[in-house]
C-alpha cells in the first residue's frame, strides 16, 4: 500500500518529532509518512526538487514564506486559535494528537475528492473536443490504411493536431511511413523493441492515473505524416487479444492528454465487439470499399453480421457509416447497381492510383492525384472553421 506524504512545517522540532513518533507507533503509520521541516526554504527545496508530498500542514509564519511558491499542493495552518490566518484549512496546532491527525485526514480526503473531481472535468472536457475518424473494410486489399494514413496527413496539413493509432491485427501501416525497419528489413517491426502500444495497454491496466503521461513520454511524430502514432505492439498477444476495453481505453487517453484535434483509428476487417466498441465512439466511420464484387458482398455480409448480432446497437451506428469507394476506376458504374444499400452505395469516390497496384512498397505521399482527394474528403468530414480543442 503507497502511503500518503504528509508534509509539517512547524519552527519547534520537539513537536515535530512527538507527532512523527506517533504516527510511527500508531495504525496511522499505515497511510502516512511523515516529511518534517523547521525551515521553510528546507520545505520549499524538497517540493521544487520533484519530492512527493499529499498536503501539508505548517505554522501561518512559515506557510506565508512559501505558499506562493506551492500553488498547488493542498495546505493546513497549525494555529493558535481558530481564525489567525487566511487560510480556509485552520486546525488547532496543540490538541490531542488523535484528534489532530483525525481532522487532518478528514481534510486531506476532502481535497483529494475536490482535486479529482477537478482533473475528471477536465479530462472530460478535452475528450468532449476530439474529433475520432475511424476507417474500417469488411475486406483487405481495398487501401484503408492508405486512406486512414492520407486522411491523418490531411488532418496536419489543415493545423489539427493528429494521432494515427494502428488498431490493425496485422500493421501494415510502416510499409507506407518506411518505419520499424529491423536488420533483415521486415518493414513489420516484429524484432523491434521500441516501447508503443503493448506498454501503453500495461500502463492503462497497471497505473491507469500514469498513461497519459507515459503515452506523452513514447509517442513518436512522423513529419511526412505530420502527426503523432505509436510504435507496434512488441507483442503481438497484446493485439490478438485486444478487446473492447483495452481500445477504448487507448481512445481515452489519447483524447485525455489534450493534445489532439483529431484521431484516426485504423482498423482491421474483422467485425468483432473491439470493433463496434471503437464505432461508438467514433464521431464517423468510414467504410471501404472497391468495384470489386467479391468485396461489396463482403461488405454487405459484414452488415447483416452486425445487425443479427447486435440488433438496435449496430442500427443505431448506422448513421456514422459513411461509404467510401477506393479505386474507383469506373466511377459511372456505382450509379447502376440497382437496389440501394446503406453500405455499398459509396457517398465518396477516391480515384485508382495505377502504380500502386501490386507494388509491394508504397511511398506515403506519393501520388498528388491521391493526396488531393483525400485532402477534399477531410475538409469535407471536418470543414474549415469548424471548432476543435483550444490550443
Amino acid at each position: 500500500m503507497n502511503k500518503y506524504q504528509l508534509g509539517v512545517a512547524v519552527k519547534d522540532p520537539e513537536y515535530l518529532k512527538r507527532l512523527a513518533d506517533y504516527i510511527r507507533d500508531s495504525k496511522l503509520g499505515e497511510q502516512w509518512q511523515v516529511v518534517a521541516f523547521t525551515h521553510a526554504e528546507a520545505c520549499k527545496r524538497y517540493v521544487q526538487q520533484g519530492y512527493k508530498m499529499d498536503i501539508l500542514a505548517a505554522q501561518p509564519e512559515l506557510l506565508a514564506e512559501m505558499k506562493a511558491e506551492l500553488p498547488r499542493l493542498p495546505v493546513i495552518a497549525l494555529v493558535l486559535k481558530l481564525g489567525e490566518s487566511q487560510e480556509e484549512h485552520e486546525l488547532h496546532q496543540y490538541q490531542p494528537l488523535p484528534q489532530l491527525l483525525q481532522r487532518l485526514s478528514e481534510i486531506h480526503a476532502r481535497t483529494a475528492d475536490h482535486a479529482g473531481a477537478r482533473k475528471l472535468a477536465v479530462d472530460e472536457e478535452r475528450a468532449a473536443g476530439v474529433r475520432v475518424i475511424s476507417v474500417y473494410s469488411a475486406s483487405g486489399g481495398t487501401g484503408k490504411t492508405a486512406l486512414a494514413l492520407h486522411l491523418a496527413h490531411a488532418a496536419g496539413t489543415h493545423r489539427r493536431r493528429t494521432f494515427y493509432l494502428n488498431l490493425e491485427r496485422w500493421n501494415s501501416s510502416a510499409a507506407w511511413l518506411g518505419t520499424l525497419q529491423n536488420g533483415n528489413g521486415d518493414p513489420m517491426g516484429a524484432t523491434t523493441k521500441e516501447e508503443g502500444l503493448s506498454e501503453l495497454l500495461y500502463s492503462l491496466k497497471a497505473q491507469p492515473e500514469q498513461a497519459v503521461k507515459w503515452l506523452m513520454e513514447h509517442r513518436k511524430r512522423d513529419t511526412q505524416l505530420k502527426g503523432d502514432y505509436l510504435a507496434v505492439c512488441t507483442n503481438l498477444e497484446d493485439r490478438l487479444t485486444l478487446c473492447e476495453e483495452d481500445a477504448l481505453g487507448l481512445v481515452d487517453a489519447i483524447s485525455r492528454s489534450g493534445q489532439y484535434d483529431v484521431i484516426i483509428v485504423d482498423l482491421d476487417s474483422d467485425l468483432e465487439g473491439m470493433h463496434l466498441a471503437v464505432f461508438e465512439k467514433s464521431d464517423q466511420v468510414l467504410w471501404v470499399l472497391n468495384d470489386n464484387e467479391s468485396v461489396r458482398n463482403k461488405q454487405k455480409m459484414a452488415q447483416r453480421y452486425g445487425e443479427q448480432k447486435w440488433n438496435g446497437r449496430f442500427k443505431r451506428l448506422s448513421q456514422k457509416f459513411i461509404v467510401v469507394n477506393n479505386q474507383a476506376a469506373r466511377i459511372g458504374q456505382t450509379a447502376q447497381r440497382g437496389e440501394k444499400d446503406t453500405i455499398t452505395d459509396a457517398i465518396f469516390q477516391l480515384p485508382e492510383i495505377q502504380e500502386w497496384r501490386g507494388a509491394g512498397s508504397v511511398k506515403l505521399l506519393s501520388s498528388p492525384i491521391y493526396r488531393a482527394a483525400a485532402d477534399k474528403l477531410f475538409r469535407q468530414l471536418i470543414p474549415e472553421g469548424e471548432s476543435m480543442v483550444a490550443e
